[in-house]
């Protein structure tokens, strides 16, 4: 009896120290719920999810926050504190892409870069001619929270503030030490870009880019050549030109380009006719699910880093070429329309009053440092499209890990529970559901 329950405490201390491997091992979810979004489309849903008047007045709005850059006298509402970096790397622990904390020589010259007793040091405006990482300090390197601990290291870059796509209005407030970066400002987001991937505009360029007419990129890795067929930049889903014409062969748009004084000049710019089109798209769920599903599978980058997206980011993109203009991150895409909360309800009312409620392709849920998109009801179950990056575990010790997903995925609200048990706890996102909203409604109604 003895030697039988020495085994049995034996055996409890091994599951104790062992939490279940998941490494390799793909979420359930994955395999039960279709990838792609069109199969969620119900028939009768399928039509406008906006009328005509009612996209024409977001569109609108798309297109001031679009240009609120150049038309900005004073810092935009997205500038906030931005110099919050500086404090950071000061006060608290930062870790560099080896993994070691952050030299403290390296920190001083971050410190002298940013030239902040400088700041505000110059008021210009500019347009970028590429894909811009915007980061939160002028450098291109990474700083980590610890790297030991879940959630704290790769990929949660602290200086990855997101990106912007090439022809981007941007307003330049202050310079680096060096002259090297350049401090932005977008109704999007703020931080330091390269001064080599933007143009310096002025009031005849600004005109000739702010026609009315506008094209919607629809196809990530777009190649844009100008009119003499020389390569400009490559884009992706969400960007937006000015547009010449169209015709069979795709769409003449215009395009920014640089001299030698890095003065910005518009030049024609042909995209094919299966990358993109008329801004805005007509706003139908059908014309989600087909936009959804090119991204589906796509690899998760924090920040939108890594040629990646995150969870907001995708969700940004995916609603732009609508005429939709959702903020950067997650809390603020929250409350856009008409916010219903959630968190008071025990979690097995949260998903159903989302079902019961919530409109397919139209309702965003949130919960905190995350977001996703409804796409209908599956079996009973909420249907979710999300880019995730992982799903939070905890083992008997109070040990906190990831079950890694990586890429934008159709799951429920509670992936990969299969993997639930004594040693493993698996985090559920719908116990964490604070929030749904919809954004085509006016706030309060």
């Amino acid at each position: 009896m003895i030697r039988k329950l020495s085994i049995l405490l034996f055996l409890c201390l091994l599951t104790v120290g062992c939490a279940r491997d998941l490494t390799g091992r793909e979420v359930r979810d994955l395999t039960l719920l279709p990838q792609n979004p069109n199969t969620y489309l119900a028939p009768e849903r399928a039509g406008r999810l906006a009328s005509t008047s009612e996209q024409e007045t977001l569109a609108a709005a798309f297109l001031e926050n679009h240009f609120a850059a150049w038309e900005s006298v004073a810092p935009l509402e997205t500038t906030k504190n931005p110099f919050w970096a500086l404090d950071w790397i000061g006060k608290h622990p930062a870790f560099a892409e080896n993994l070691l904390p952050l030299d403290p020589a390296r920190r001083e010259a971050l410190i002298l870069q940013a030239a902040r007793a400088a700041y505000p040091s110059c008021e210009r405006r500019g347009i970028s001619l590429r894909r811009l990482d915007v980061r939160a300090l002028p450098t291109r390197s990474p700083l980590f929270n610890n790297p030991r601990k879940a959630g704290e290291g790769f990929p949660f870059d602290n200086l990855q503030h997101g990106v912007i796509p090439a022809g981007v209005p941007l307003r330049v407030t202050h310079l680096s030490a060096d002259g090297a970066w350049a401090f932005i400002e977008t109704a999007l987001l703020f931080g330091w870009v390269p001064v080599v991937d933007l143009a310096w505009v002025d009031a005849a360029f600004m005109e000739s880019y702010t026609t009315g007419r506008y094209f919607a990129v629809t196809g990530d890795e777009t190649a844009v050549a100008d009119s003499a067929g020389i390569y400009r930049f490559t884009v992706g889903i969400g960007a937006l030109f000015p547009l010449i014409d169209s015709g069979v062969d795709g769409y003449r748009v215009l395009i920014p380009v640089a001299d030698r004084e890095r003065r910005a000049h518009v030049v024609e710019g042909s995209i094919a006719a299966d990358r993109g089109g008329i801004f805005p798209l007509a706003f139908t769920a059908a014309q989600v699910a087909e936009l959804a599903e090119k991204m589906m599978g796509q690899p998760y980058g924090w920040g939108d880093g890594y040629a990646g997206r995150d969870c907001s980011g995708t969700l940004r993109d995916l609603f732009a070429p609508f005429g939709l203009w959702l903020p950067r991150n997650s809390s603020r895409q929250a409350a856009v329309g008409r916010v219903v909360p959630l968190a008071e309800l025990p979690p097995r009312e949260r998903e159903a009053r989302l079902l019961a409620e919530g409109v397919p392709f139209a309702t965003l849920v949130h919960l905190h440092g995350h977001i996703l998109l409804y796409l209908g009801e599956r079996q009973g179950r909420a249907a979710m499209l999300h880019t995730l990056w992982g799903i939070r575990t905890k083992d008997l010790r109070g040990r906190e890990g990831r079950w890694l997903v990586g890429k934008t995925v159709i799951t429920t609200l509670e992936p990969g529970l299969e993997a639930e048990g004594f040693s493993l706890d698996i985090g559920s996102l719908r116990e964490r559901v604070d929030s749904m909203n919809f954004p085509l409604e006016p706030a309060g109604r």
